[in-house]
């Protein structure tokens, strides 16, 4: 069960590939892809467990970034 005590547990992989996949997509460094995806709102969602953003696939995620 996913609680807000642990939900960064699952939050590494997941974040590697969105970045991944925005660096791809917007033709920038991974480094530049992390930093756009952290300070989006789509992080702040992902990170409190209430908003069930968690269970998205990082290419929902980059859509929404």
């Amino acid at each position: 069960m996913i609680t807000q005590a642990n939900i960064r547990s699952i939050l590494p992989g997941k974040i590697a590939n969105v970045a991944a996949l925005l660096s791809e997509r917007k033709g920038v460094s991974r480094m530049e892809a992390l930093r756009m995806f952290y300070f989006s709102d789509v992080y702040t969602k992902l990170e409190r467990e209430e908003t069930k953003y968690w269970w998205q696939s990082p290419e929902q995620l980059v859509r929404l970034v």
